[in-house]
């Protein structure tokens, strides 16, 4: 009887050494960032201005500043660039909203 006993614990010790245990799987959430490129909108180049001269001249007593018809010329073209310019600007952020 004590031989049965002695056997049963035994056999029961060599096993359980011999049965591998599974292991565990784990899994793990990884997040990865995902970059979307985003269309930006063509922004026009500040237009190039043309210098021109412009004189101060005293009349009765108060300061004025004038110009001459070319340089007059010079200065609307100036403006129009820059009004022309400033138009674009404002129509491609009214498209892009």
């Amino acid at each position: 009887m004590k031989k049965i006993l002695f056997l049963m614990c035994l056999t029961a010790l060599v096993s359980s050494c011999g049965v591998k245990q599974q292991p565990k799987i784990v899994y793990k959430y990884i997040e990865k960032p995902v970059y979307i490129e985003c269309q930006k909108p063509v922004i026009p180049e500040k237009p190039k201005f043309q210098t021109y001269q412009i004189f101060r001249v005293n009349f009765e007593g108060k300061y004025y500043y004038c110009a001459d018809v070319e340089n007059a010329k010079i200065i609307s073209e100036n403006w129009l660039k820059y009004r022309n310019w400033c138009e674009s600007l404002e129509e491609s952020l009214k498209n892009e909203q």
